[in-house]
């Protein structure tokens, strides 16, 4: 805190022109390093929480770093997330780290460091092109003020801690890089301009490629050119239409690929309510809790819930409406008299639009939601404290208010900084995320379905019946939750309550192969085999290429049916697609040491599996042993 104020009294001293400008931008580089290291140290002991599960440690594809590895990366499949920036990312980490969560927790850090770094850089030139009668040191402290504040503040520790967030931060960097460089390059000589908007289209590629919420930039440079001349604003659009029509087009391609992925995935919902009209409102709830994120919340969590007051005149929603509006009003108008909150304002709603339920979506609030959209905060306080930091009164010493404003703004970064670290042991493990979850906010959907599944992993089924039912009863189309109701209820013998639940997730999932292995899995245990097998026999059908796993299923059913013949067919199917799996191997000695009482292919089948999987340490041991007592 003393090197901050030592550097903020410094650039009142002495201005641009007298001292090294690289080298103070360098400081204050170092200084926002510095500081998101030692606030986010205590994260690194951290573990996976079962929001990682996807994608990360149940994530094969992650795990091959070859060529044709990284190429299925970038390769679009249907009905999964199409971010293959975060997924190359995540196999760079595995390739070093493997499952070590320290090594990812790092990486995250690190790109939330160039984030910050980024947006330094970028409210420094910024504040100079929308405050033109503003110093150099003015612009300076706007910057340090602003990106130190957005490095500390708490609403950003779920972008960071939690590590299948990298989407946040990978395009948070790639963003603001963009619109550095955009604000960098549009003012160059014509060849200079031509290479930094080549490098502008390049960053949004990638950004968009890490999530692709980042589709708005183009909306964002128009916001810009806006706020900075508006006479000049269709004269820039005719002079680089070719960028503009460049930077849409990827807009416009990643829109279309986004919308198509969240409709194979159901990712989007039906609308809240009964309709469009209640759905605007939602909008208009969400717009103004997530700001309500930035400025007025104490307590943050992984998950919120949310509702909206029935019916649509209520006070309350007239309120909301009446609040909306008045923002809206109040920064069209700002745009004569203070550009900056012209900008600040709109920047936010732009940013936000991806998250405002115009389409309906899962997850109406959430922490990360809010992380490109808080550079808004960020240069609005920055520019607040550097006003504060320059005024003077007659009544009062020339430092007064110098001093007062380093006083109030450390005491600012010290309030974000505690909790941030203390939001930080929160997300220490899928217990300690998910508890907190629930106590505050016991109306979530997410926060009860993912306790639930904390409990189920403990073995706690009983617990988990409890926070899974409810899960369902706030969102009945949640059939995740229903999936994992219908395995808890089988765990425990209530088989027609588990049955249920599993078609019910059918009917609302019908395109998820897992659920119905699920129910092919309860049926056989209420041996009900050619239920089980129907299901099974129509997904092979369906890709009999890759049905390995299911074949060796199917021949753990007839197995259990007594059926041994098809048995083996089945497992020598599965060891044909699989070779170097010894599953197979291992269960047709199984079946002919126990149930065929052959001898001799037993340790056939056994040795085989042996040859097949030496990497598999333990159980390659274990057919040794299997071996060894056949040939006494």
């Amino acid at each position: 805190m003393k090197k901050m104020s030592f550097l903020l009294q410094r650039c009142e001293k002495m201005s641009l022109p007298e001292q090294n400008r690289s080298s103070k931008f360098i400081r204050g580089c170092l200084l926002i390093a510095f500081l998101i290291g030692a606030l986010y140290i205590n994260s690194l002991q951290n573990q996976f929480t079962n929001w990682d599960d996807g994608m990360i440690y149940q994530n094969s594809t992650i795990r091959d770093f070859s060529w044709e590895g990284i190429k299925r990366l970038f390769t679009h499949e249907k009905a999964n997330t199409y971010q293959p920036v975060r997924m190359l990312s995540y196999a760079v980490d595995y390739h070093f780290w493997k499952l070590n969560p320290i090594g990812y927790r790092i990486t995250n850090i690190l790109f939330y460091i160039l984030t910050c770094i980024m947006i330094f850089f970028t409210l420094q030139h910024l504040s100079s092109r929308l405050r033109e009668r503003a110093s150099p040191d003015s612009h300076y402290r706007v910057a340090l003020f602003g990106s130190l504040l957005f490095a500390v503040h708490p609403v950003h520790v779920e972008a960071v801690t939690w590590l299948a967030a990298r989407k946040e931060v990978l395009q948070g960097f790639f963003f603001f890089l963009a619109f550095y460089l955009y604000l960098e390059g549009r003012e160059g000589e014509r060849r200079k301009r031509i290479v930094y908007l080549g490098l502008v289209l390049f960053s949004v590629l990638l950004a968009v490629l890490s999530k692709p919420s980042a589709v708005v930039f183009p909306a964002v440079v128009l916001l810009y050119e806006i706020t900075r001349k508006k006479d000049s604003f269709i004269f820039f659009l005719r002079k680089h239409w070719v960028f503009f029509i460049c930077s849409l087009a990827i807009s416009g391609i990643f829109t279309f690929i986004l919308i198509n992925v969240m409709l194979d995935a159901g990712g989007i919902k039906p609308y809240y309510g009964k309709g469009f009209i209640e759905n605007i409102l939602v909008s208009i709830y969400v717009f103004l809790r997530s700001l309500k994120l930035l400025f007025a919340t104490v307590n943050y969590s992984a998950a919120y819930s949310f509702s909206v007051t029935l019916p649509i005149y209520h006070v309350k929603n007239i309120v909301f409406v009446l609040v909306a509006i008045t923002l809206f009003v109040v920064s069209i108008w700002s745009l004569k008299k203070t550009k900056v909150i012209f900008f600040a304002f709109f920047f936010f709603l732009i940013t936000m639009l991806p998250y405002l339920n115009i389409i309906p979506i899962s997850t109406l609030l959430a922490d990360r939601y809010v992380f490109i959209a808080s550079f808004s905060y960020a240069f609005l306080l920055g520019i607040l404290f550097d006003r504060f930091y320059v005024y003077r009164q007659r009544r009062f010493s020339e430092g007064f208010f110098k001093l007062l404003s380093i006083s109030i703004f450390i005491l600012l970064l010290a309030g974000y900084s505690y909790m941030t670290v203390k939001q930080n042991t929160i997300w220490e493990n899928s217990y300690t995320l998910w508890a907190d979850a629930v106590e505050k906010h016991p109306e979530s959907n997410t926060a009860n379905a993912l306790m639930g599944v904390v409990y189920m992993e403990l073995g706690m089924d009983e617990d988990a019946i409890k926070y899974l039912e409810k899960a369902v009863d706030i969102l009945p189309y949640d059939y995740q939750s229903r999936n994992n109701l219908g395995i808890v209820y089988g765990r425990l013998g209530e088989y027609e309550k588990a049955v249920n639940q599993l078609l019910t997730a059918i009917w609302l999932k019908p395109g998820s192969d897992s659920i119905k292995i699920n129910l092919s899995v309860l049926y056989q245990r209420g041996k009900k085999y050619d239920e089980a097998e129907k299901i099974l026999m129509r997904l092979i059908d369906k890709n009999p290429d890759h049905s390995a796993n299911l074949r060796f299923r199917l021949a753990l059913l007839y197995k259990d049916a007594e059926k041994y013949k098809p048995a083996i067919e089945e497992l020598n199917r599965s060891s044909e697609l699989a070779p170097h799996i010894i599953n197979p191997y291992e269960e047709m000695g199984n079946i002919y040491a126990s149930r065929l009482q052959d001898r001799e292919k037993a340790i056939y089948y056994y040795s085989k599996g042996i040859e097949a999987a030496p990497k598999a340490k333990q159980k390659v041991e274990d057919l040794r042993w299997m071996v060894q007592d056949l040939q006494r």
